[in-house]
């Protein structure tokens, strides 16, 4: 029978696939990019952003799986059921006339009516308007009719829109089925069905009747949200017997299709369970959270058939409540299902393919909400076969469903790992200024590959890219398309670069991120500006804005290095058994142990250079772009720099709840007399009470007064917009004035405050007894104790009016005489009571204020008159005693101790009442305990009759237990008890029985420590059965009564407190409430010892008493002398309330302006992170994608600042702080703008001349820095800050700029300093690019960064009143008075070698000069002048000498400097005037020896040719000259610096004077040679003529002198002229130095010139 059924379904299945071979939901490729950036937080994150492309557009549905079912109360005769759905008739009246009136009227609480007095809107299944707003986070309630006509399963869909919100849905208003209340970002499915309502359950949910359904916001503001109602008939249960399903595994039950499986589980377990799928169909599994939450895990694997949570079952079910699954099978499927629970429960869940299903399309929700509706749908397998999922949105840590958009958006919704942090509550993101549409057919998925926070210090490493990219998806068959085809099997993944820059798109983007920067500079509220903050960060995560990101980064030449860095990151892989004992790594661990900063090694990029040749290839500008792109690398790799840590904001917070705290007056200010008054409350002292009578405005201003003062500066400024110094009695009042309200304090009684406006912060999910009782609050800084209720396992905790808004004041009032209930009594009650007393005998410390002292001793006046008494607290009084006896007198404020009392003897337990009692042989019935005891005092007599013995008195107070013994407290009986003894411990609390109700007050608890039963929360107790304490975890109700029991239980016995020292003497380590439902910033004990609690890095942990002593104080008695008849005694109504201070809109409005405060600060980090770097990329972009006007952004914005007057903070920068001191604000709170004033700007650059100088100009400094003489005196050797403030406030500050080590102080300039600009603005109020700067001379002293980085600093004060902007530029400069030094153009050596060489030429010079005159006195003499060619050789040399001279003489003053002119005339004139003089020595000796000797016939006209030969070469030489000059200065380089001022370029020769430079060099050298060899040539011939000439005519005939001086000549200029060759040849190379330059001057030109006036001197030729 087994093999035939097998063959059905076998058959079956072949059919069904035979036909739909085809239906399929084809997937056409699947492609992973990456992308990275920064978030909230200082949080930088990377992602794997996958995006599958499908063939059809994808659908989920809507499952309601109700298990089969008959339903037995159906209307079949006529609708007898209850409809409260009409607002104008509730309920409705029954057409029916078989049915009665049966509708409740109120809930099974006999107080909450079924109608209400809430307005509320009716549902209708599938209705097409079911998008709904909360104003202002207005509840909202719905109601639904049920069908009873039919067995109807209800299926309500809710998901938000904008904002999140809670709530239930039930048959009652009351103890509904919950929402999800803490992990409120989900798509809501909850299933209604008859099997829900099991008696276990307190939601009795489903009903024929009417649904009700309350939606409560929990995100502020506006939040809207879908609601829809479906439903289907629920199959009834077969009437045919179904086969048992088969139990195939003996460790795990098996499910039956259809049929409802309810269970018990022991938690924190699981159990196993198997189904078989039999048919092709969609299968619902429905697990509805009736009492604890359960979770389900599913494998289809018979290798997983124990799945477990986090260890790869293919679907994980894990909803905060309710969880349901859709999933289409067609293949026989064996299904092992696991079901958990962290606690002990009962449960009901099944699986059905009879269900009923909706379908949505994905892309008709919103976006947050269409992501929620895609979990459950895939898987990731990764390459090792491990897998990541999202379940549901909370638990999706690694992998995140998205929604389908064009340009995918991994940070909407908000990834789940940021739910935590507070600054994510409020995000609503949307499109703002760049539309990213839908797109269809699409399937995308995010993984987080690393992440880094400030927290951490380094970047986590979950994986790689490489690793995801060989992942493949498995989808699981949740989704599907139009035409119900499930999507379905496994799909590898292809990496696709992000690496092209279009820049027009990414204009766009840019366009969007200032549109959005300028709203940031307007915004103050907190979540509006982190909304703002995340639109920003999330349009640089645009394809686009990534690749051109990564365009720019491919620029740059790095490297990863390892770096020991400290940080808090988890040190482990994944894998890693170790991450679940490191508090790193494991957030339960955190309660006993500290995450401790570590030293570990840390992967990081090192910046090594910039990529030339592809700037070269890729970039337009390529010193612009190589310029930037340094400026980009650092910007990226500092903007860690810009975070401002949690810690920070939340000190802030937590620094003004203190104040409040502290300020807070006491109620009840004890009093013996009204001195004691005087000074508190400024009136006089209730006897009655002992209190001071409360003056509650005067109270409430000191309140205001000391919260004023005791603010930080910048919370004072941004609450009242003042200084401390100016708060005073007026502002009080103002504030006073601004926040009175109306109030039931009554001006006629003093404990009237009681009835005070307040408020009780607490959940109506709370049954009684289960917590600590709620107090009454006056604001949101009320200390509350920590309990179990606020470790997020109940829900709907909010701030409730007190008094209740539905409180009458009227009713109420008080009788002076204490003889109603009081201290508030009801008027109606106590009236008549208090009336008929019109007169009696006593004392009033106020009339009409306080309650009286009544002496009934005495009925008439005048005995009561005359009479006196002992007044004593509480209206006790003592006659007949003297002052002095009265003064002793008294009692104590606090007691003395405790002890156990009690009955004390034979107790028969079997006995309940006195008639049974009576049955047993010597019973008494005790009627004080209401026990039957039995008559001995013979404990052993007591045992042998099997009867208890008790001895209360015997047992210590902690023992106290059992009915007939009572814990009392010891009064203290004398006043030197009391002061000594008496006194009062706050563990008291805790054995009270108001807060723990299950325990008799004072007995002891036994309490044992926290343990994590919720992975990602903290440790606490268990929530079905125990409260927590300071101490640890206790039983909600006694089971332990003595300290043998809980010992050996292995828990700890705690009992109240005896004395002082044993209330002070327990001590635990105090920390900030984190995770928690409870009040902002209040406090918890964990379970460090000291060591660690002191040690724990940033935290506001605090090892202290866990409990407080409050000393006795002991209250005397106060003698009346005379008593007072008071008359006309009526019960007094609070007829007229007073105005109030409203303690809780004050509150609100202080965190409010610390909120303002807070987004200050976080808007100085957005814009310190993103301006640099979006500047710096977009001229990147620009300049590498072919974009125009790529450089002109000057003076990027750091970051924005808020100092106050009064307070000391300290800006942070990349490269620097600002430190401001207290005095340092003038008034107020000012925002300084803070930007980066690149030193780029002042680049230093020296143009090229045209002649090949002698001696090179000394390189001026790149960062020069000049004084009045232009001299430069220091070097910037940092960027600048430029400071404008929003008014002329700043007194003084302290600025410090961090010092690289390779520009600090050098032994030219050993002095740290700082500059300015003596133009600091312009007519936009931005700075002058072209200012100059002047050193401030101020004195500077060393820093260390946080870092260790080196920093100078300098202290700033006297700025200019007129002046809203600074500019602080850090130097080196010299040593000494700066001032006074002046322009050095040349070293001291060069000085002294140039002024040598002008002084060898002027001596050459003189010479000439002096033979010139001789010259010009024989031409005088004679009466003919005689001009010869050898005098205008002389004539030419002392002018090229002496301009030589003139020059030298000049140049060291750096007159000549850039002075073009100046080079023409004193540098290339002379070497062409040079070349004339020796020209018209080698044409003479050429005519001599070609024309002369050789006897040429041109002979006879000598002198012509001369003169002609000598004019043509020197036009020649000059027109050369001429040629070159004007060559080079109409070719001078005017580069485009489109580099704006962020670099300037420096000021090259362009390539025609470069040219022009080598070719003048080259005639140089080329005449020099020619010259050189025709000295060589002609000189030879000329002296062998010469020699062999005076050979033969005799050694007499020719003067040896002229055979000489020829032979000199020759030498000398053949020589110089080859070496000047050489010489300007390697002037021209640029390896020349003076010394080479000053032999090199006296071997080619002065040595040569000495030689032409020594040959042709006229006096040898006078001699001769």
């Amino acid at each position: 029978m087994k093999i035939k059924k097998t063959f059905l379904v076998f058959i079956v299945f072949l059919i069904f696939n035979l036909v739909c071979i085809k239906c399929e939901f084809k997937i056409k490729s699947s492609t992973i990019k990456q992308k990275s950036t920064g978030v909230l937080d200082g949080a930088n994150i990377n992602f794997g952003y996958i995006d599958v492309e499908l063939d059809d557009d994808l659908y989920r549905y809507d499952p309601l799986g109700c298990p089969n079912f008959n339903c037995t109360s159906l209307a079949e005769d006529g609708d007898c059921t209850c409809d409260y759905t009409d607002m104008n008739e509730c309920p409705r009246s029954f057409t029916n006339s078989k049915c009665i009136n049966q509708c409740p009227e109120f809930a099974t609480d006999s107080i909450t009516p079924m109608c209400g007095n809430n307005k509320w809107a009716t549902l209708t299944v599938g209705q097409e308007q079911h998008i709904f707003t909360s104003i202002n986070g207005e509840t909202m309630y719905f109601r639904y009719k049920a069908n009873s006509k039919i067995c109807q399963g209800i299926l309500a869909v809710s998901y938000p829109i904008v904002g999140y919100f809670k709530g239930g849905i039930g048959s009652s208003p009351i103890n509904q089925r919950e929402l999800p209340s803490v992990n409120v970002q989900t798509y809501n499915i909850i299933n209604i069905c008859p099997t829900d309502n099991q008696p276990f359950s307190s939601h009795l949910s489903w009903t024929t009747d009417t649904y009700y359904i309350t939606i409560v916001p929990v995100s502020e503001g506006n939040v809207t949200f879908s609601l829809r109602i479906q439903s289907g008939e629920i199959p009834p249960t077969p009437t045919t017997p179904i086969t048992a399903c088969t139990k195939n595994l003996s460790t795990h039950e098996c499910l039956t299709d259809g049929e409802s499986y309810r269970g018990y589980i022991d938690g924190p377990t699981y159990q196993y369970f198997t189904f078989q799928v039999t048919k092709p169909a969609y299968y619902i599994l429905s697990a509805p959270r009736l009492e604890q939450d359960i979770n389900i895990v599913i494998s289809d694997d018979p290798k997983n058939i124990r799945p477990v949570f986090n260890h790869q079952p293919k679907w994980e079910l894990a909803e905060e409540s309710d969880d349901y699954v859709l999933i289409y099978f067609d293949q026989p499927t064996l299904l092992y299902i696991g079901l958990y629970c962290s606690y002990k429960t009962n449960y009901s869940f099944s699986m059905t393919s009879q269900g009923s299903y909706f379908s949505t399309k994905i892309t008709s929700l919103p976006t947050n909400s269409g992501a929620y509706a895609l979990t459950k749908s895939s898987r990731l397998i990764l390459p090792d076969g491990s897998a990541l999922s999202c379940p549901t949105w909370y638990l999706c840590s690694n992998l995140v469903n998205q929604y389908p958009l064009e340009d995918g958006n991994p940070l909407w919704p908000v990834p789940p790992y940021f739910l935590e942090s507070p600054s994510y509550n409020s995000i609503n993101y949307e499109d703002v200024f760049l539309a990213n549409p839908i797109k269809p057919n699409s399937y995308q998925l995010s993984v987080i590959l690393s992440l880094k926070t400030v927290s951490s210090l380094s970047t986590k490493i979950y994986y790689s890219i490489d690793v995801i990219s060989k992942s493949s998806i498995e989808f699981l068959s949740t989704l599907f398309n139009s035409k119900g085809e499930p999507l379905r099997g496994i799909t590898p993944i292809k990496q696709v670069e992000l690496s092209t820059c279009n820049y027009t798109e990414f204009q766009s983007i840019l366009s969007a991120i200032e549109k959005t920067q300028s709203i940031l500079f307007s915004v103050t509220d907190l979540n509006s500006l982190n909304n703002w903050r995340y639109r920003l960060e999330a349009l640089t995560i645009r394809d686009d804005w990534v690749g051109c990101s990564n365009q720019a980064s491919s620029l740059l030449n790095t490297q990863i290095v390892s770096k020991n860095v400290t940080t808090t990151s988890c040190p482990y892989g994944l894998s890693n058994k170790d991450k679940s004992i490191d508090p790193c790594c494991n957030g339960s661990l955190s309660f006993f142990q500290c995450c401790i900063p570590k030293i570990s090694p840390v992967s990081t990029i090192e910046f090594i250079n910039t990529l030339d040749d592809k700037i070269e290839d890729q970039c337009s500008s390529f010193e612009c772009t190589q310029s930037v792109l340094s400026e980009y690398y650092k910007s990226l790799s500092t903007s860690d720099d810009c975070t401002v840590p949690d810690y920070i904001t939340r000190d802030l917070k937590l620094s003004v709840v203190e104040t409040v705290r502290t300020c807070k007056v006491p109620n009840k200010i004890l009093c013996d007399n009204d001195n004691d008054c005087k000074n508190s409350t400024g009136t006089k002292c209730d006897l009655f009470s002992r209190y001071c009578i409360p003056n509650i405005e005067n109270t409430d201003k000191i309140y205001i007064n000391c919260v004023l003062r005791n603010l930080s500066p910048s919370a004072l400024y941004a609450f009242a917009q003042i200084s401390p110094t100016s708060i005073n009695d007026s502002l009080v009042e103002s504030i006073y004035n601004q926040h009175i309200q109306d109030d039931c304090v009554s001006e006629s009684f003093i404990d009237s405050d009681i009835l005070r406006n307040s408020m009780v912060y607490n959940s109506t999910s709370i049954k009684f007894g289960r917590c600590y009782p709620p107090i009454v609050c006056l604001d949101s800084s009320c200390v509350l104790q920590h309990d179990i209720c606020y470790d997020r396992f109940y829900t709907n905790y909010q701030e409730y009016q007190y008094p209740p808004i539905e409180f009458s004041c009227t009713k109420y009032g008080f009788c002076q005489v204490p003889v109603c209930n009081g201290p508030t009594d009801f008027k109606d009650s106590c009236a008549q009571t208090c009336n008929s007393i019109s007169s009696f005998c006593g004392h009033c410390s106020s009339e009409n204020q306080t309650f009286c002292h009544a002496l009934n001793d005495f009925t008439d006046k005048a005995t009561c008159t005359s009479s006196s008494a002992c007044l004593l607290p509480n209206g006790r009084y003592q006659l007949g005693v003297t002052k002095e006896q009265c003064e002793n007198l008294g009692e104590c404020s606090n007691d003395c101790g405790f002890e156990c009392t009690g009955f004390k003897g034979c107790i028969i337990e079997s006995s309940h009442n006195q008639t049974d009692c009576l049955t047993h042989t010597g019973s008494v019935w005790n009627t004080n305990y209401e026990i039957c005891t039995f008559t001995t005092n013979s404990q052993v007599n007591c045992s042998s009759s099997s009867y208890t013995w008790v001895d209360c008195p015997s047992n210590s107070p902690d023992e106290c237990f059992g009915t007939t013994c009572s814990v009392y407290t010891i009064p203290c009986q004398t006043k030197d008890s009391c002061i000594n003894d008496g006194g009062k411990c706050s563990d008291q609390y805790f054995f009270s029985q108001d807060s723990t109700p299950y325990y008799p007050n004072g007995v002891g608890k036994c309490v044992r420590g926290h343990f994590a039963y919720r992975a990602g929360f903290s440790p606490s107790c268990n929530f079905d059965s125990e409260n927590d304490s300071p101490m640890g975890c206790f039983p909600n109700k006694p089971i332990y009564q003595s300290k043998k029991q809980c010992e050996d239980d292995g828990s700890k016995w705690w009992s109240i407190s005896m004395n002082k020292t044993e209330c002070l003497s327990k001590m635990g380590c105090k920390t900030l409430e984190t995770n928690s439902d409870n009040l902002p910033f209040n406090f918890r004990f964990n379970e460090m010892d000291e060591q660690l609690c002191t040690g724990c890095f940033r935290s506001n942990n605090q090892w202290t008493q866990m409990f407080s002593w409050t000393e006795g104080h002991w209250i005397p008695g106060v003698f009346i002398e005379n008593l007072n008849w008071i008359e006309n005694n009526t019960f007094k109504s609070f007829s007229h309330p007073m105005k109030t201070f409203n303690h809780r809109s004050f509150f609100d409005s202080l965190m409010n302006s610390v909120d303002t405060l807070t987004a200050d600060l976080l808007r100085s980090e957005t814009f310190c992170r993103m301006e640099r770097t979006q500047s710096n990329l977009n001229s990147i972009s620009c300049s590498c994608s072919g974009g125009s006007n790529c450089f002109t952004e000057s003076i990027p914005l750091v970051g924005q600042t808020k100092p106050c007057f009064g307070q000391s903070s300290t800006f942070n920068f990349d490269y620097g702080e600002i430190i401001f001191q207290s005095e340092s604000i003038k008034q107020g709170c000012p925002i300084l703008l803070v930007s980066q004033y690149s030193k780029e700007i002042f680049t230093s650059t020296a143009p090229e001349s045209l002649p090949s100088n002698f001696v090179s100009y000394q390189v001026p400094e790149k960062y020069g820095v000049l004084n009045d003489k232009d001299a430069i005196v220091g070097i910037l050797i940092g960027d600048g800050i430029y400071i404008k403030s929003q008014f002329s406030t700043i007194n003084k500050f302290t600025i410090c700029s961090i010092i690289p080590e390779n520009k600090r102080s050098t032994s030219k300039f050993p002095v740290y300093d700082f500059a300015s600009l003596k133009s600091t603005s312009n007519d936009d109020g931005g700075p002058n690019d072209d200012g100059e700067l002047y050193i401030l001379d101020v004195e500077t002293f060393n820093k260390t960064g946080n870092d260790g980085s080196f920093m100078i600093c300098s202290n700033f004060s006297g700025f200019d009143p007129k002046s809203s902007v600074q500019t602080f530029f850090p130097i080196i400069r010299v040593d000494g008075e700066w001032n006074d030094v002046s322009k050095q153009v040349f070293d001291k050596t060069t000085r002294g070698l140039l002024f040598t060489l002008a002084t060898l030429y002027l001596l050459v010079g003189l010479w000439a000069m002096f033979q010139l005159g001789v010259v010009i006195f024989n031409q005088i003499r004679l009466s003919k002048f005689n001009f010869q060619l050898v005098n205008g050789l002389t004539f030419i040399v002392t002018i090229f000498i002496l301009m030589r001279s003139l020059y030298f003489y000049i140049l060291p003053n750096g007159h000549l400097a850039g002075n073009p002119t100046g080079d023409y005339i004193l540098v290339i004139l002379p070497t062409f005037i040079y070349f004339t003089a020796f020209t018209v020595i080698i044409v003479l000796w050429y005519v001599i020896v070609f024309l002369v000797l050789k006897k040429n016939r041109s002979a006879e006209s000598l002198s012509k040719t001369v003169c002609k030969l000598i004019l043509y070469i020197n036009i020649i030489i000059y027109l050369l000259f001429i040629a070159c000059c004007l060559v080079f200065t109409n070719t001078q380089s005017n580069p485009t610096n489109d580099c704006g001022s962020r670099i300037i370029i420096p000021a090259k020769s362009s390539i025609p004077q470069k040219a022009i430079s080598i070719t003048y060099a080259v005639i140089q050298a080329l005449i020099s040679i020619i010259l050189g060899a025709a000295f060589v040539y002609l000189g030879r011939s000329l002296f062998f003529v010469m020699r062999n000439t005076r050979k033969a005519l005799g050694e007499s005939s020719i003067n040896s002198s002229h055979h000489n001086r020829i032979f000199l000549l020759t030498l000398i200029c053949s020589i110089g002229f080859i070496l000047h060759c050489v010489f300007i040849l390697v002037l021209v190379s640029g390896h020349s130095s003076i010394a080479f330059s000053f032999i090199g001057l006296i071997i080619t030109e002065i040595v040569p010139a000495l030689t032409i006036l020594y040959c042709y001197d006229p006096f040898k030729k006078i001699q001769n």
